[in-house]
C-alpha cells in the first residue's frame, strides 16, 4: 500500500484508502468461488474498458495483485481468464509505472504455480518484461526482474517450450547486458537477474560460450563481492551451473580467482543461502578437474568446507538451506579427497592427528554427517570397512573429555550405527546405537560409566553382557525405567530387549539383582514358590548331567540366586532348604567350574555354623576328635576347603589345621593336594584364615620335605611369605623363631628344581615388607638368630639394596650388630654377609653410617678388620657353603644394576673385594678413616696387590676384580694431602703408570683417577714424576671414551666424589708446567694427540680435549706448530670440522687453527685453503665462541693474498657481518678486521658485502653512536657502511636512517680518515630518497660545500657526489648550493683537477642546470667555456663527457643563453662531431641534441661546417635507438632542405628507410614524420632517387599525415608500377592496400590513391593474396560514404571492386555483400555510362558465384534497377545489364524476384536492338534462355507469349549464335506446351509458326547442331499442307479411253478429288488442295490414286505415296512421280506431276 501511495498523486489518497476497504470486502468475496470469478472478471473488464483512466488501471491492477496473493484458487481464476494475459502484456508495454509494477508482480505471483507459469510464458510476457527491465524505472525494473526470475525458475531441463521461448526472445543476452551495466541498477535487480541467468544456464549454447569467452566469468566473479546476499547466492549458484554445463570454461573460471572468493563466502557468517550456493559452486568446481581440487586445497578450502558442514548445528540453522549447505560442502570435500569413503578416512585420521589443522569438534562433526549420508557402493570391490572409523571414534571417546567433543563423537557414532549400509558390517550395532542414545540423555556421572561400557563393547571385543558390567549394567538399565523422560524409558526397555535376546535367563538375573538389593524381595520370592522352582531346575539338571540341557547358563545363575537367598536366615532354615542341599552337593561334581563355584557359594552359607563347631582347635583328646571324624569327612573337608566360598573354606582349613598334626591325616591331606587350599586362603582369606593356613602348612613342612609339600613355585612363594608373616606373631626369643628362620633359610637356599621354576628367595624380594620382620630379628634376636637373619638378608642385597639400606639405616642398632658380627663372627659367610649388608646401608647413607660407627666405637676396629680381610684375600664362597673358583667368578659379573652404579652381589664375591668396597665407602666420607687405613698398612697392601698384577698381567689372577677397586681406593685415598705425601706414594706412581697399559678399561680408568687425585695436589715433584713415568701416553690413550659406554664407571666415580674426566685433569695439570709443555714429553705427545683428531668411533670425545692440549702446546712455540703441521694437524683439524662437531669442539679447533695460522709459513701451506671452507662453515653455523674463534682464524688467513683471492673466501662475508651484532668490542674488532682484509684490493669480495642481512645496520649504528667505542672501530664501521649501503634493500631500510646522524658526527672529526670514511658512507646512503630528506634536515649540504675545498681528493669527489644526489630534482637545495658558492669553488678546482674530479664537477653542473631557474642565471653562463675546455680533454671519461654535454644542453637550450653564445659555427660544431661518433649512445644523443640547438640558428644551418655533421647524424638516425634517432633526425630535419645532397651521399635514404620501416619498437609519430619529411626532401632533390627507395619504404610513406609526403609517395609508386608491373605484388605485401584504403576513407588524395589501388588490384597475382578480402568492405564503405565527392575516386573504387570480384574466392568473401549494396547504391545515383558499365560488371562477378550476393543485390533493389538498365540506349550498358540478369537468375536463389516484368524488360531490350540498331543483343537472348530454363512457370506467362515474335525476328537475323539461342528458347517453350493451358499453348504455337519458313531454311543451311531442335520445332508447330496436282503422263489404256481424275487421302481426313479430264492420256488438272494441321501429321503419308472413269466403273490407273514428314522438314516438294499399279503392264511409264508445300499459312487457291 505504501508503494501505491508513493506512485499516486496526493489527491488520490482518499481513493486509495477506500480501495483498501474494498480489498477487505474482496477478500471475503474470494471465499465464494462464484463471487470470486465475477469479481476477477469485473476487474479484468475494467482493464479492458477504453474509458478506464491510467489511475483506474493502477487501482485495478493493485486490487488484482492483492487477490492473486491471497489464495491459490484466485490465481487460477485469473490465469483461466482468456483476456487476462493480453491485457497484462498491453499494460506492460503502455501502462504507467505503477501499473507495470503491479502487473509484473501479478505475473510473478502467477508463476509460482507450475501450470500458470506455462500460461504466462505462452501468453507472450517475456518481450514486454525484457523491455521494462531495460528501460524502466528502478521499481519497475525490480518487478520485471523478479517476474523473469520466477518465470525462469523451472530451468531448462524439463521445459522445452520455455527453452524455445527464451532462445527466441533473446532472454539470456538481455540479462547479460543488464548484468554488465555496473552501477546502473539496484542491488535487488542485480540479484534477480543473476538468479534468472542461473535458471537459464545452458540455454542458447552458442551465446553462453561467447559470453564466457568474453567478460562473463569476470562479471559473475565480481558479483560474489556484492553486498546483496541474493546476488552473491545466485552468482555462486550460476557458477556451479556454468561449470557443469561448460566444462571447457573451468580453467578460465579458476584463473579468475573465484575459489578464494567462494571460500571467503563460505567462511563468513552471512546469509545461509549465500553459503549454500558457495558450497554448491565449490562442489561443481572440485568435480571438474584435479587442478580445481588443488586450488580448493591450497586456498584453505578444506578448513572452510569442514566448518560449513558443522555450521548448521553450531549456528542453529534450520530449513532447506542449511541442509543444502551440508550436502554441497560434503560433496565438495568428497570430490577433493577422491570420494566419500576417502573423505571419511581422512576425517577419521585427522581427528586423531596430534597436529590438528582444524578444531577437533568440527572435524568429528563433519565426520558424523558424512557417516550419516554415506551409501555403500554395490560393487564388492569398493566396499568401505566401517570398523576402521569405529576404532578411531572409540579411541577418541573419553569419559571425562569436554562435553562438546563427547557430543560430537557420540553424534558420529550414532550416524555410523544408524546408517544401515554401514552398521550391517559391525557387531552389536543395534545395541551400540541404543547405548549411545542412553549416553546422550544420561547425567554426567552415569554418562561416564556408560561411555566406558561402550568403549569395552567396541574396543575390547566383548559381548554386550560383559561390556555393560553384567549385573551392574542390568541394575542401571532398570533404574532408567523410573525416569520421567518417556524417550529415556523407551531406550532402556529397548536395551533390556536386546540383552534378553542375547542373554538367556535374564529373569533369573533380574531376580538376582532385585534380591541382592532388597531383603524383603527374598521373602517374596520364597512366598512365590521360588525355591521350589529353583530346586526343580537344579534337580532336572543334576539327574541327567550328560543329557542335552537347553538352559545350561541358567544353572549357575540359579545357584547364584540361591547363594543370595540363603544369606537370609528365614530362607536358610526353611524346609525346602534341606532338600536343596543334596542337589547342590551333586552340582559340585559338575564339569563346569562356574556351576561348582556358585554351588559352593550356596553351600557356604548353609554349612557355616556346622563348620564353626569343627573349626575350634582342641589340644587334648586328639584321638577322641579323630574318632569323632568319620571316614571320608577329611576328604569332604578338603573338598570344601578347595571348592567352596572363602568363608566356608576358611572354616574347613581352620578345622584341618588342628587335624594335620597327625602324620596320617597330614599324609592323607597332602595326597589330596590340600596345599592348594592353603595357598588360596593365604592369598585371599581373612587374617584369621591366613594364620590357620600358615599353621597348617607349618605342620606339613615339619613332616615332609619342601619339594613334596610345595609342588610349584607359586606354592613355594606363598609358603615362604606365610612363614615370614608368622614371625610377627611369635616371640623373637622363643625357639619357634629360630626354627622358622631355619626353615626360611632352607627355603632361601633352595635352587630351581623339578617343581620350582625360580628360587623361593625371589618371593622375599617381591614382598619388601617381609624384610622388616627379618631386620627386627637381626636387632632383637640372640646371636644365632642374628646370624640366621644375616644369612637370609645378605642373599637379598642385590635385589633389595635400597629397601635393606632404609631398614638398616632407620634402625641404628642394626649397624652396630653388623659391625660386631664382621669383627667377631667365626663364620666367614656371616662376616662377608655382614659386610655386604653394611655395604648396602653405606651406599645410600654413607655419612650416617660413618657417624653411627664412630659413635658406637666400631669404626677403627672395623677398618683394621677390613684391611686384614684384604690381606687374607679371602677365597670365594657361596652362601650354599660351596667355594667358587676364580674362573667361575670371572664368568659372571659381580655387579648388578641398581640405578646409579653396579653393586657387588654378596652371593658370589671375594671377601677381600667386599672389604675393598666397604673401605672405599668409609674412606670417601671420613678423612680420618684414610689415615687409619694408612696406619693399618693399607697403602702397602694395595701396592703389593697392584705390583703382583702389573708384573705378570698375562698370568691368571684370582682377584682381578679387586685390581680396579684397589685403584679406586687409591684415588679416594690420594685426595688427602697427607696420604699423597707418603713415601709409599712415589713407589705407587710407576705401578699406576703400568696399570694404564692394562687391557681392561676399568683398570685404566681408575688408575687415571688415582693419578688425577695426585696431580690435583699440585705437587711439582709428584707431577714431574708422573710426566717422566710415561703415564702421559697412557692417559692420552684413555681420552675420549663416550660417557654412555663407561656410564657405570663415571657414576661410581661421582659416587665417591672423584674428579670428572681424570685423563683430562692429568694432562691439563701436567701441560701447565712449562718444562713439560716445551720439553720432550710434549713433542712425544703431539703425534699421539694429532692421531686423536681423526674420528675414533669408540672415543668420540678424544678430539675435543686433544685440541685443547694442542693449543697449550702450540701457543708460543713455532717449533711445536711446525711439528704439528708436519704430522698432519691442519688436515686432521679441517676434516674434523667437516664432520660438524659440537660447539665447544668447533671453538677449540678454530682456536687451534688461529694459533697455527699465526705462523706465516703455515698460512702458505696448501692445506690452509681447504681449512678456509670449514672455518667459514663454523662461522655460519657455530656457536658464538666458535664463531669468534673462527673469525680470528680467518683474520689470520686473510693475511695471505692467495687466500683472499680464492672463490671460497667470499662466503665468509655474511657470517662476519653477523658477528658485528655482538656486544663485545673484541668480536666486533676481529670481524671488522677480517672484513677489511678480505675486501682490500679484491673487488669481487667487496661486492659481496652488499648481500648482508639481519641486524647489521643496528650493530653498525651502535658502534658509530657508542661513546665508548674507539675511533678506529668507528672508522672501520663507516668503511663497512660504504659497502653495505650499495645494497638498495639495506639502504632503504628504516635502520639505515639511524646511521645518518652518527656518520655526520664522524664527518666532523679532525681526522681525515674519519671524514673520508663518513663522507663515502653518506654519499652512498644518499642514493635513497628518504635519506636525502633526512640529510637535508641536518643542513649537510653546507658541510659538503665546505669540504669541496679540502686537499684530500677522495673527500672532494665524495662530497661532490653527495651534493649531486642532494641537488637532484630539488631546486631549493640547488639554489642553496649556488648561493653557498659551489660554482665558484668548482671552477677553481677545474684547472688542475684530475679527470675523475672534472667528471664530478661536470655532473654537478648538470644537476644544477637541470633547473631552468639556475640555468638562466648569469653566473652559470660562466661555466660554458670551462665545460667546453673540459670536453676537449683526452682523458675525460665517458661519464664526464656525458655530464658536460648535458650541462651545456641545459644551458644553451635557453634562448637567451643561445643568443649570448659567442662561438663561431666552426668552433662549436667541430668538437661536437667527435661526440656524434662516440661509443656511448647517451653521448651521441647529447651531442646531436646540442648540435640541434645550434642548428636552430640560421647562420649555423647555412655554414659549410654544418655539412660535415650530416654523415654522423645520418648514422645516428639509423642506429635503431629511439632517443638517438629522435635527436639526430630532428637535426637532419633542420638541415636537409639546405643540404639534401649531403644527406643523400651520407646514405640518408638507407638510414631513414630503416627508421621508417622500424617496427619493434614502433617509433613515435613525430620521429617517423620527421624521417619521412627528410626523405621527402631527398626525393624532391632528384627524381632518380625514386628508384633508390625501396617499395616498402614508399608504402610506409603513404601513412604520413603530411599530404605532400603522401603525394610524393604515390607518384613514386606509380613510377615503379609503370617501370615494372609485377611490383604491385610487393606493394600489396608491404601494406600498400591498407594505406591506400585509409587515404580513401580519409578522403585524401582520392584520385591518386584510387588509381594506384585499381592498378594493384588489376594484377591477378595480387588478387590471390589473402589480404585482398579485407579491402572489399572499406571500398564499399567509401562508395557509400556521403562525404565521398570525387567522381574519379568513386569510379576507381568501383573498378577496384570489379578487379577484386574477378577472383572467385574474393567474390564470395564476407565483405562481398556490402560491396554489392554499395554498387547498387552507385547505380541508383544516375552515374555516367562508364560508371554504370563498371558497376554492372563488378556486380556480375560478385553474383556469379555467390547466392548470398545475389540475394543482397535483390534485397537492395538491384533487380528493378537492372531492369531499367536493360532499356538503356547504351548497348553496352543494356548488354551488361542483360548479362547481370542472367547471373542473378542462373539458379533458384531469387525465384521470388522473377516476374513477367522482367521478361517484358528483356523483350523490350531485344526489340530495341532489333529496331534501333538492327542488331541483336545476344546477351538478352542468353538471359532469356537462362530464365526460361530455370523457371519453367514463366514459359506460360503472357510476357513469354509476347516475346515469341521477337524471337522469330531474331531467328531471321542469320547470325548463327543468335539462331542457336532462339532455337534453344523456342525449344524450351515447345516442351512446356503440354503443361500449359490449351489456349496459351495454341497461342504460342500459332505465333511460333511464323518461324516455320526460317526453320525449314535452317534445316537446309544451318550447322548440324541445329538440326535436331529445328526439326523438333517443325514437327510441333501448326501449319498447312498444300498439294497441287498438275498433270499426268501416259495414262492410256488398252481397252478404253481415259477419263482421268485423282483422289487424294491423308490419314483419316476426308478424301479430296480433282476434276475428271476426259479422253486424254495426258490430263492436266492444275488443281490444289490444302490441309490445316495443329500439329504436323507425323508419320502419315499422302496417298494419290489416279483413276479413270468409264461406263463400266472406275479403273485405277496407278497410285503415288508421299511421306509428309519429309515435306514438313524440307518445306516443299515438286516433280513427276511414277504411278504404280500392280496389274498394269504400262504402269512403269505413267507419271504424275505434283507440287507439295508445308507452310505456316494457307493459300487462297483451292481445287
Amino acid at each position: 500500500m505504501q508503494m501505491l501511495k508513493a506512485f499516486l498523486p496526493g489527491t488520490q489518497e482518499e481513493t486509495l484508502s477506500s480501495s483498501h476497504s474494498r480489498e477487505v470486502d474482496a477478500k471475503l468475496e474470494m471465499d465464494d468461488p462464484e463471487k470470486a470469478m465475477a469479481t476477477i472478471a469485473q476487474l479484468i473488464e475494467q482493464l479492458h474498458a477504453k474509458t478506464s483512466s491510467p489511475q483506474d488501471k493502477e487501482l485495478t491492477t493493485a486490487r488484482l495483485l492483492g487477490i492473486a496473493k491471497g489464495k491459490r484458487e484466485a490465481r487460477r481464476l485469473i490465469g483461466s481468464y482468456g483476456q487476462a494475459m493480453p491485457l497484462f502484456i498491453s499494460l506492460l508495454r503502455n501502462g504507467t509505472s505503477l501499473a507495470k509494477v503491479n502487473v509484473a508482480s501479478i505475473l510473478c505471483v502467477l508463476c509460482k504455480d507450475k501450470d500458470l507459469r506455462l500460461k504466462v510464458l505462452l501468453g507472450g510476457c517475456i518481450p514486454p518484461l525484457l523491455s521494462v527491465l531495460k528501460s524502466g524505472t528502478i521499481e519497475t525494473k525490480k518487478s520485471a526482474a523478479e517476474a523473469i526470475y520466477e518465470v525462469s525458475s523451472a530451468g531448462i531441463s524439463n521445459d522445452h517450450i520455455g527453452m524455445k521461448i527464451f532462445i527466441t526472445e533473446g532472454v539470456v543476452p538481455t540479462l547479460w547486458d543488464q548484468l554488465s551495466l555496473k552501477g546502473n541498477q539496484g542491488k535487488v535487480v542485480e540479484g534477480y537477474v543473476t538468479g534468472a541467468l542461473r535458471n537459464l544456464c545452458g540455454v542458447d549454447d552458442g551465446y553462453w560460450r561467447l559470453t564466457l569467452e568474453g567478460s562473463g566469468v569476470d562479471i559473475v566473479v565480481s558479483l560474489l563481492s556484492s553486498d546483496n546476499p541474493n546476488s552473491q547466492a545466485n552468482a555462486a549458484s550460476l557458477l556451479a551451473r556454468l561449470v557443469l554445463s561448460f566444462c571447457d570454461s573451468v580453467q578460465k573460471i579458476l584463473n579468475s580467482g573465484v575459489v578464494k572468493s567462494l571460500i571467503q563466502l563460505l567462511e563468513q557468517k552471512i546469509d545461509i543461502n549465500v553459503r549454500a550456493s558457495a558450497a554448491d559452486a565449490l562442489e561443481a568446481l572440485s568435480s571438474s578437474s584435479d587442478e580445481a581440487k588443488k586450488c580448493v586445497k591450497d586456498a584453505g578450502g578444506v578448513h572452510a568446507l569442514i566448518g560449513a558442514i558443522v555450521a548448521p548445528s553450531k549456528e542453529c540453522m534450520q530449513g532447506k538451506h542449511g541442509q543444502s549447505l551440508q550436502e554441497h560442502a560434503t560433496g565438495a570435500l568428497a570430490n577433493v579427497f577422491g570420494g566419500m569413503r576417502h573423505l571419511i578416512i581422512y576425517l577419521g585420521e585427522e581427528s586423531q592427528s596430534p597436529r590438528l589443522a582444524e578444531p577437533i569438534g568440527d572435524v568429528i562433526g563433519a565426520l558424523a554427517y558424512a557417516l550419516m549420508i554415506f551409501k555403500q557402493p554395490e560393487s564388492s570391490e569398493n566396499k568401505f570397512d566401517p570398523s576402521v572409523i569405529e576404532s578411531i571414534l572409540v579411541k577418541l571417546l573419553k569419559p571425562r573429555d569436554t562435553k562438546v567433543i563427547q557430543e560430537r563423537i557420540l553424534e558420529a557414532m550414532a550416524s555410523l550405527y544408524g546408517n544401515s549400509s554401514l552398521s550391517c558390517y559391525l557387531n552389536d550395532a543395534e545395541a551400540k546405537r541404543v547405548l549411545i542414545a542412553l549416553i546422550t540423555m544420561a547425567s554426567s556421572d552415569v554418562r561416564e560409566h556408560l561411555i566406558i561400557c561402550l568403549s569395552r563393547l567396541c574396543h575390547d571385543k566383548v559381548g554386550i553382557w560383559e561390556a555393560i558390567g553384567k549385573r551392574e549394567g542390568i541394575q542401571l538399565f532398570i533404574s532408567f525405567l523410573g525416569l520421567s523422560s518417556e524417550q529415556h524409558q523407551e531406550y532402556a526397555v529397548e536395551m533390556l530387549e536386546i540383552l534378553t535376546a542375547q542373554v538367556d535367563d535374564i529373569a533369573l538375573w533380574l531376580l538376582c539383582i532385585l534380591t541382592s538389593v532388597d531383603a524383603k524381595s527374598k521373602v517374596i520370592v520364597v512366598e512365590a514358590g521360588g525355591l521350589e522352582v529353583l530346586l526343580g531346575k537344579l534337580a532336572r539338571y543334576t539327574s541327567s548331567p550328560q543329557a542335552e540341557f537347553e538352559g545350561t547358563e541358567g544353572i549357575w545363575i540359579s545357584a547364584l540366586l540361591l547363594a543370595i537367598m540363603f544369606q537370609d536366615d528365614n530362607v536358610s532354615f526353611s524346609s525346602t532348604t534341606m532338600r536343596i542341599i543334596p542337589t547342590l552337593a551333586l552340582l559340585l561334581g559338575s564339569d563346569e567350574l562356574i556351576d561348582r563355584y556358585f554351588a559352593a557359594h550356596a553351600l557356604a552359607s548353609l554349612v557355616a555354623r556346622a563348620l564353626d563347631a569343627l573349626s575350634r582347635p582342641v589340644k587334648k583328646n586328639n584321638n577322641k576328635k579323630k574318632s569323632y571324624i568319620a571316614e571320608g569327612d577329611i576328604k569332604s573337608l578338603i573338598k570344601l576347603a578347595k571348592n567352596s566360598s572363602i568363608d566356608s573354606a576358611e572354616n574347613a582349613i581352620s578345622a584341618l589345621a588342628n587335624l594335620l598334626s597327625d602324620p596320617d591325616i597330614a599324609a592323607e591331606a597332602l595326597a589330596e593336594d590340600v596345599v592348594s587350599a592353603f595357598t588360596r586362603i593365604l592369598a585371599d582369606g581373612s587374617a584369621e584364615g591366613k594364620r590357620n593356613a600358615s599353621r597348617a602348612l607349618h605342620q606339613l613342612l615339619k613332616n615332609f620335605p619342601v619339594c613334596d609339600v610345595l609342588k610349584g613355585s607359586a606354592q613355594c612363594r606363598f609358603a615362604i611369605l606365610s612363614l615370614i608373616d608368622s614371625l610377627n606373631s611369635v616371640d623373637v626369643d622363643s625357639p619357634d623363631t629360630f626354627d622358622i628362620l631355619e626353615v626360611v633359610a632352607l627355603l632361601a637356599k633352595t635352587k630351581n628344581g623339578v617343581n620350582l621354576s625360580y628360587p623361593p628367595l625371589i618371593a622375599l624380594a617381591e614382598v619388601p615388607s617381609s624384610l622388616e620382620t627379618l631386620v627386627q630379628c637381626l636387632i632383637e634376636g640372640h646371636t644365632l638368630v642374628q646370624d640366621k637373619a644375616i644369612e637370609i638378608l645378605s642373599r637379598l642385597c642385590s635385589d633389595q639394596q635400597f629397601l635393606l639400606s632404609e631398614l638398616i639405616v632407620s634402625r641404628p642398632k642394626s649397624m652396630g650388630v653388623l659391625a660386631d658380627r664382621i669383627v667377631n663372627a667365626s663364620s666367614l659367610e656371616v662376616r662377608v654377609g655382614g659386610a655386604a649388608l653394611l655395604l648396602c646401608a653405606a651406599k645410600e647413607k654413607k655419612q650416617l653410617i660413618t657417624e653411627t660407627l664412630n659413635q658406637s666405637g666400631f669404626s677403627k676396629i672395623l677398618l683394621h678388620a677390613l684391611v686384614d680381610m684384604i690381606k687374607q684375600n679371602s677365597t670365594c664362597f657361596s652362601l650354599e657353603t660351596e667355594v667358587q673358583t676364580p674362573k667361575g667368578f670371572l664368568e659372571k659379573n659381580v655387579f648388578q644394576d641398581t640405578g646409579s652404579f653396579y653393586f657387588p652381589d654378596p652371593a658370589k664375591i671375594l671377601g677381600g673385594t667386599v672389604a675393598l668396597w666397604l673401605l672405599c665407602i668409609l674412606t670417601s666420607v671420613d678423612a680420618k678413616s684414610k689415615v687409619i687405613v694408612v696406619e693399618a698398612g693399607g697403602l702397602e697392601v694395595l701396592l703389593g696387590k697392584l705390583a703382583r698384577y702389573t708384573s705378570s698381567p698375562q698370568a691368571e689372577f684370582e682377584d682381578t676384580e679387586g685390581i680396579w677397586i684397589s685403584a679406586l681406593l687409591l684415588a679416594i685415598m690420594f685426595q688427602d694431602d697427607n696420604v699423597s705425601s707418603s713415601s709409599t706414594t712415589m713407589r705407587i706412581i710407576p705401578t699406576l703408570a703400568l696399570l694404564l697399559g692394562s687391557d681392561e678399561l676399568i683398570d685404566r680408568y681408575f688408575a687415571a683417577h688415582a693419578l688425577a687425585s695426585l696431580v690435583c695436589t699440585r705437587n711439582r715433584g709428584i707431577n714431574l714424576t708422573i710426566a717422566n713415568s710415561g703415564a702421559v701416553s697412557g692417559i692420552i690413550n684413555l681420552l675420549g671414551y663416550v660417557e654412555s659406554e663407561i656410564l657405570n664407571l663415571v657414576a661410581l666415580a661421582n659416587e665417591f666424589s672423584l674428579v670428572k674426566e681424570p685423563d683430562q685433569v692429568v694432562l691439563q695439570h701436567l701441560f701447565e708446567i712449562e718444562d713439560v709443555r716445551l720439553g720432550s714429553t710434549a713433542r712425544k705427545s703431539i703425534p699421539l694427540l694429532v692421531d686423536l683428531l681423526r674420528p675414533i668411533p669408540d672415543r668420540p670425545g678424544a678430539p675435543q680435549f686433544a685440541v685443547q692440549i694442542l693449543i697449550r702446546i702450540a701457543d708460543g712455540s713455532d717449533t711445536n706448530k711446525l711439528l704439528m703441521a708436519e704430522v698432519g694437524a691442519v688436515e686432521a683439524l679441517t676434516k674434523y670440522l667437516s664432520l660438524s662437531p659440537q660447539d665447544s669442539t668447533e671453538y677449540a679447533i678454530s682456536e687451534l687453527l688461529r694459533v697455527l695460522f699465526s705462523n706465516h709459513e703455515l698460512r702458505q701451506n696448501e692445506m690452509a685453503l681447504s681449512s678456509l671452507n670449514q672455518l667459514i662453515a663454523v662461522l655460519r653455523l657455530g656457536s658464538r665462541s666458535a664463531r669468534y674463534s673462527a673469525a680470528g682464524a680467518l683474520n689470520e688467513l686473510f693475511g695471505a693474498e692467495n687466500i683472499r683471492n680464492s672463490e671460497i673466501a667470499c662466503q665468509a662475508v655474511q657470517p662476519l657481518m653477523d658477528i658485528l651484532g655482538t656486544v663485545s668490542e673484541s668480536e666486533q674488532e676481529v670481524a671488522l678486521s677480517a672484513l677489511i682484509k678480505l675486501s682490500s684490493g679484491n673487488t669481487p669480495n667487496t661486492a659481496l658485502l652488499i648481500d648482508v642481512e639481519g641486524s647489521l645496520l643496528e650493530n653498525v649504528i651502535k658502534i658509530l653512536s657508542s661513546t665508548s667505542a674507539s675511533e678506529e672501530l668507528k672508522i672501520n664501521a663507516a668503511r663497512l657502511c660504504s659497502v653495505v649501503f650499495l645494497n638498495k634493500n639495506i639502504r632503504t631500510s628504516p635502520s639505515a636512517s639511524g646511521c645518518m646522524k652518527p656518520l655526520i658526527t664522524l664527518m666532523q672529526s679532525e681526522r681525515s680518515a674519519a671524514v673520508e670514511a663518513a663522507v663515502c658512507a653518506i654519499k652512498i646512503l644518499l642514493d635513497d630518497e628518504q635519506h636525502l630528506e633526512l640529510a637535508a634536515a641536518h643542513n649537510i649540504q653546507e658541510l659538503f660545500v665546505g669540504l669541496v675545498s679540502e686537499r684530500n681528493h677522495r673527500i672532494i669527489e665524495a662530497s661532490l657526489s653527495a651534493l649531486i644526489k642532494l641537488g637532484k630534482d630539488r631546486v631549493p637545495r640547488k639554489l642553496d648550493m649556488v648561493e653557498a658558492g659551489i660554482i665558484e669553488r668548482c671552477l677553481e678546482l677545474l684547472p688542475g683537477a684530475s679527470s675523475s674530479l672534472c667528471s664530478s664537477v661536470a655532473e654537478l653542473f648538470r644537476i644544477l642546470t637541470n633547473s631552468g631557474v639556475i640555468a638562466r642565471r648569469p653566473d652559470v653562463a660562466k661555466t660554458v667555456e670551462p665545460l667546453f675546455t673540459v670536453l676537449l680533454r683526452s682523458d675525460l671519461t665517458l661519464w664526464g663527457q656525458h655530464s658536460a654535454l648535458q650541462a651545456l644542453v641545459n644551458i644553451l637550450e635557453k634562448q637567451q643563453s643561445l643568443e649570448a653564445f659567442s662561438f663561431t659555427p666552426s668552433e662549436a660544431i667541430v668538437p661536437l662531431i667527435s661526440f656524434l661518433e662516440s661509443s656511448s649512445q647517451a653521448i651521441q644523443q647529447l651531442g646531436a641534441e646540442l648540435l640541434s640547438h645550434f642548428l636552430t640558428m640560421e647562420d649555423f644551418q647555412q655554414d659549410i661546417t654544418t655539412q660535415s655533421a650530416v654523415l654522423p647524424l645520418v648514422r645516428l638516425a639509423g642506429i635503431g635507438i629511439l632517443s638517438l634517432q629522435e635527436t639526430a633526425i630532428k637535426a637532419l630535419e633542420k638541415i636537409s632542405a639546405s643540404w639534401p645532397k649531403a644527406v643523400l651521399d651520407a646514405g640518408g635514404i638507407f638510414e631513414l628507410s630503416k627508421v621508417i620501416l622500424q617496427e619493434d619498437p614502433q617509433p613515435p609519430l613525430d620521429l617517423w614524420e620527421s624521417a619521412a619529411f627528410v626523405l621527402s626532401n631527398i626525393l624532391q632533390y632528384d627524381v632518380e632517387c625514386f628508384f633508390r627507395v625501396e617499395l616498402p619504404v614508399l608504402v610506409k610513406l603513404l601513412f604520413s599525415t603530411i599530404e605532400s609526403t603522401v603525394l610524393l609517395a604515390l607518384k613514386a609508386l606509380m613510377l615503379h608500377e609503370k617501370n615494372d608491373a609485377s611490383s604491385t605484388v610487393q606493394m600489396a605485401e608491404c601494406g600498400a592496400i591498407d594505406a591506400l584504403l585509409d587515404l580513401l576513407r580519409s578522403h585524401q588524395c582520392e584520385e591518386e590513391s584510387g588509381s594506384l589501388l585499381e592498378v594493384i588490384f588489376n594484377n591477378p597475382r595480387v588478387r590471390e593474396l589473402k589480404l585482398c578480402k579485407y579491402a572489399i568492405a572499406p571500398l564499399s564503405q567509401y562508395l557509400l560514404d556521403p562525404q565521398t565527392r570525387s567522381e574519379p575516386g568513386r569510379l576507381l573504387a568501383a573498378l577496384a571492386l570489379g578487379d577484386l570480384s574477378q577472383h572467385e574466392g574474393l567474390s564470395r568473401s564476407s565483405g562481398s555483400v556490402s560491396a554489392c549494396r554499395a554498387l547498387i547504391s552507385v547505380l541508383e545515383e544516375q552515374p555516367t555510362e562508364e560508371m554504370k558499365v563498371v558497376a554492372i560488371c563488378a556486380l556480375q562477378n560478385f553474383v556469379m558465384n555467390s547466392r548470398t550476393n545475389r540475394r543482397a543485390v535483390a534485397e537492395a533493389g538491384g533487380v528493378l534497377l537492372i531492369q531499367e538498365l536493360l532499356l538503356s540506349c547504351n548497348a553496352e550498358v543494356s548488354g551488361q545489364a542483360a548479362l547481370m540478369v542472367k547471373f542473378l537468375f542462373s539458379n533458384h536463389t531469387l525465384q521470388e524476384y522473377v516476374s513477367n516484368e522482367l521478361i517484358r524488360s528483356l523483350t523490350a531490350a531485344l526489340e530495341r536492338g532489333l529496331w534501333s540498331t538492327s542488331t541483336i543483343n545476344i546477351e538478352v537472348l542468353r538471359t532469356l534462355n537462362v530464365i526460361f530454363s530455370n523457371f519453367p512457370k514463366l514459359r506460360a506467362s503472357e510476357a513469354a507469349t509476347f516475346c515469341i515474335p521477337h524471337l522469330v525476328g531474331a531467328l531471321k537475323s542469320g547470325v548463327e549464335d543468335v539462331q542457336g539461342l532462339v532455337l534453344d528458347i523456342l525449344y524450351l517453350l515447345r516442351h512446356s506446351w503440354t503443361n500449359m493451358s490449351i489456349d496459351v499453348a495454341k497461342s504460342q504455337a500459332m505465333i511460333a509458326a511464323e518461324a516455320i519458313p526460317v526453320l525449314q531454311m535452317l534445316m537446309k543451311t544451318c550447322p548440324p547442331r541445329f538440326h535436331d531442335k529445328a526439326d523438333s520445332l517443325l514437327h510441333c508447330l501448326p501449319g498447312c499442307l498444300t498439294v497441287n496436282v498438275m498433270r499426268a503422263n501416259n495414262l492410256k489404256q488398252s481397252m478404253a479411253t481415259t477419263n482421268a481424275f485423282c483422289q487424294l487421302t491423308i490419314g483419316n481426313c476426308p478424301p479430296r478429288q480433282t476434276k475428271v479430264v476426259s479422253h486424254s492420256t495426258t490430263p492436266e488438272w492444275k488443281e490444289g488442295f490444302t490441309w490445316a494441321f495443329d500439329v504436323p501429321p507425323k508419320g502419315q503419308k499422302l496417298h494419290i490414286i489416279c483413276k479413270s472413269k468409264s461406263t463400266f466403273g472406275k479403273t485405277t490407273l496407278g497410285r503415288v505415296t508421299i511421306q509428309i514428314d519429309k515435306v514438313v522438314t524440307e518445306g516443299e516438294y515438286s516433280g513427276s512421280l511414277s504411278l504404280n499399279h500392280e496389274n498394269s503392264k504400262d504402269a512403269s511409264s505413267r507419271s504424275l506431276d505434283v507440287e507439295i508445300a508445308w507452310s505456316n499459312r494457307t493459300t487462297d487457291e483451292t481445287h
